[in-house]
């Protein structure tokens, strides 16, 4: 067994440590409770590596009163480190080799440094007019809290007595109340965040080697990680690329949604480090939408001629064009805060027609027609594309590259803009009284996962999710149908479709029983599901028991999500059958199965609750 070994130390400099302080040095004064002698033997020089630029660096550790790591200034003047900006090391040892790497990452922070003399503002140019010693306030977003942080000047006076210069002292409120002694990190986005955040963080871990998908200079982004947490969000994408996340308001459903589009790029690529990356597109849904003018565009007759006017949802589908080895999310934000079948209603019909063409890749019918004159191309004996078109897609493609632009001109002037294979839809969905119940026409189209669960100890640490690297593999899928499956997994789909048609059996002669659509969805997640065969602790999980867990999920996703209606079209003796058939069916796949915690079980508890008002429904 071939052991990987990674050590880590991830490191928030302050301004002395930055050189600006009165002996301008530069290093990293490491705390006194964590060795780091495994990376930085003292009075040694260490060659690291930086994981973006290959650039090497030679820093060296010295051991006195205190640990410090030192020759960092070559580091921190290419990178313009700042207070609250991070520092990550990384070594990785194998049987056979071991390197050291270097991680620079960059946020938009201030530090406030809070003690009894007030508070102390690194980065104060981040904050409009605070450097003039006016008022400054912002809000503060956590899981859908709103705070409000007011900072204002509250004097000059020397830290020590010794001290040769004055320093400037704040009044920081959170809400009305001063913040307690210690250093905090102030995020400015378009979510601002306010965190007490550690000197340093320390980690290390051992791998099985075959466990580790990629190395990245973080130890916990592993494929162990994202198979515990994350693997029914993914799975659920590559199985169909339309999605619903429904739950409370504040419970992270749109966040996710930016994660996964994060999770595609490198964690030293620029487009990991921004705040929204060119493969993420986020679309707030509006009340009044009945139609699709506001997404796809419209056709404008004021100068005479007609013109379309592209959406957004249109611009992004051709970015998604442009790059086709990259998934691309498109998150429609409370989608049903107006009617979905109203204003995704082409969508909702064009998706049906996905299907694998002769060079394996998935294709729809085209979004946007092409319109042609009546008249051919002299030199190609082409029918000649209406003026209205022509311009269109020469809109949409310009800033294309030169490399893409006259392929996918030709494209769309030919076979008019379809919906390209790596274009994920993913709508969040808040069931209250401000918005509308789904028909079965959307819910047979799409998987939904509910996101109910709230920990508030969660997202405390890390700045985004840890998801890991994902690419076309995880996220992208290579068949639509079940026939397309079936023969390579045959005794898996086999099991599924006795307990499909077992559940089927209960939904007969109501308004909720399912056809080939469905049983589509559930042979693909349920095989699509099968390398997720490991448990939190990279143990091996059975094949049944990850058939008997998918078919469970599934069966919450597109046959529960179906069933509601008033207590005489869903009754208690339905429900308790479909209990009973479900949890049989489970158990005569993986007899070990924990029903108390199978998510279709749970469900079906819950609407029966529900149904002593008289109605039911899935949405919680």
């Amino acid at each position: 067994m071939s052991i990987i070994k990674l050590t880590q130390y991830l490191h928030r400099p302050n301004a002395t440590e930055l050189g600006q302080g009165n002996t301008h040095e530069t290093y990293m004064l490491i705390e006194s409770n964590i060795d780091l002698s495994n990376i930085f033997p003292p009075a040694t020089d260490i060659i690291v590596t930086d994981s973006l630029t290959k650039k090497q660096y030679t820093i060296k550790s010295a051991k006195g009163r205190e640990f410090r790591v030192n020759q960092m200034g070559s580091i921190y003047r290419d990178y313009d480190v700042r207070p609250g900006d991070e520092i990550i090391i990384t070594k990785i040892e194998t049987i056979n080799d071991s390197h050291i790497s270097l991680t620079v990452k960059k946020y938009n922070r201030v530090a406030i440094i809070v003690s009894g003399k007030g508070a102390e503002i690194c980065n104060i140019n981040r904050l409009p007019g605070l450097s003039e010693k006016r008022h400054f306030t912002t809000n503060i977003y956590n899981r859908g809290n709103v705070n409000s942080l007011s900072i204002s000047f509250k004097n000059s006076i020397r830290k020590r007595n010794d001290s040769p210069k004055v320093t400037d002292f704040y009044n920081v409120l959170l809400n009305g109340n001063a913040l307690a002694t210690g250093t905090y990190y102030l995020t400015l986005d378009e979510n601002s965040t306010l965190s007490m955040l550690p000197k340093s963080n320390y980690n290390e871990v051992e791998f099985e080697s075959n466990m580790i998908t990629n190395i990245n200079n973080s130890p916990t982004k592993t494929l162990i990680v994202r198979e515990f947490i994350y693997r029914q969000y993914i799975t659920a994408i590559k199985s169909k690329p339309f999605l619903l996340l429904a739950g409370i308001s504040g419970t992270g459903k749109s966040r996710i949604v930016r994660e996964l589009a994060r999770a595609c790029w490198d964690k030293d690529s620029k487009e990991y480090d921004v705040q929204k990356p060119i493969n993420y597109e986020m679309i707030q849904v509006k009340p009044n939408w009945h139609d699709s003018s506001e997404l796809i565009g419209y056709v404008s007759r004021i100068s005479g001629q007609p013109v379309f006017i592209p959406g957004e949802f249109l611009k992004f589908i051709v970015k998604a064009w442009e790059h086709p080895e990259v998934p691309y999310f498109l998150c429609l934000d409370e989608m049903n805060l107006a009617p979905v079948e109203q204003y995704f209603a082409e969508y909702l019909s064009v998706i049906e027609t996905r299907k694998k063409n002769n060079d394996g890749k998935i294709v729809t019918d085209a979004l946007i027609k092409p319109e042609y004159k009546n008249e051919r191309d002299e030199k190609t004996n082409e029918l000649k594309p209406a003026q209205w078109y022509e311009n269109l897609v020469d809109t949409l493609l310009a800033g294309c590259s030169d490399t893409n632009i006259w392929a996918l001109r030709k494209q769309f002037l030919t076979e008019g803009i379809s919906i390209p294979q790596n274009l994920i839809v993913v709508g969040t969905v808040n069931m209250d009284e401000t918005t509308f119940s789904f028909s079965r026409k959307v819910l047979d189209r799409a998987m939904t996962i509910e996101m109910n669960e709230v920990d508030l100890y969660s997202g405390l640490t890390e700045q985004h999710e840890q998801i890991g690297k994902l690419g076309e593999k995880e996220l992208i899928g290579t068949a639509v149908e079940g026939v397309d499956v079936y023969e390579d997994n045959k005794d898996v789909c086999e099991k599924a479709l006795a307990y499909l048609q077992a559940v089927n059996n209960v939904l007969n002669s109501t308004p909720f029983k399912i056809a080939y659509r469905t049983r589509n969805d559930f042979l693909l997640y349920v095989v699509n599901n099968l390398p997720y065969n490991k448990d939190e602790q990279g143990n091996d999980l059975s094949e049944d028991f990850v058939i008997a867990r998918a078919l469970d999920e599934i069966t919450s996703m597109k046959i529960l999500s179906r069933i509601e209606g008033d207590d005489t079209k869903v009754t208690d003796s339905f429900l308790d059958n479909l209990k009973t058939t479900i949890e049989e069916g489970l158990k005569s796949i993986y007899e070990d199965i924990k029903t108390e915690d199978s998510v279709s079980l749970l469900k079906l508890k819950e609407m029966k609750q529900k149904l002593v008002s008289g109605y039911t429904s899935f949405w919680s």
